[in-house]
């Protein structure tokens, strides 16, 4: 369990610091194709995602075109334990409109085999509707 607990930190804690400046490139690439991605809350992003081309479309997509540049997420913490890390962290972005967007996040991941199977996001909603639309 160890093991797995540090390989899992591992790949979250490279993706983090890719997305601390940025860059996705070591994020995208841990979705399983099966993927089930959970923005928790009642808001217009809240929503429930299965699969891969399901997450792209309906989260990832939608979210990244509302961004005028690059999209930070600053890690604060990293849990581990076995398949689950917890991710608290920052966003750091600025919408189309020129809006702020700088939401609070926590995320629960769930790996297997070394990609990402689940994600569980909490955030500000109240925040992310007024910024992003509804």
């Amino acid at each position: 369990m160890a093991d797995t607990t540090e390989t899992n930190r591992a790949l979250i804690k490279k993706a983090f610091d890719g997305l601390r400046h940025g860059d996705p490139s070591h994020f995208l690439p841990l979705f399983a194709e099966d993927i089930e991605w959970r923005v928790m809350g009642s808001s217009a992003w809240s929503k429930h995602a299965k699969g891969l081309p399901t997450v792209e479309r309906d989260l990832v997509g939608p979210l990244f075109a509302r961004f005028a540049g690059p999209y930070l997420n600053i890690p604060e913490l990293i849990l581990a334990d076995g398949d689950h890390v917890v991710v608290l962290a920052k966003g750091d972005a600025e919408t189309v409109e020129g809006l702020r967007y700088d939401n609070d996040y926590a995320f629960v991941f769930r790996l297997a085999d070394g990609k990402i199977v689940e994600v569980r996001e909490y955030m500000d909603t109240i925040l992310a509707d007024a910024a992003l639309g509804r």
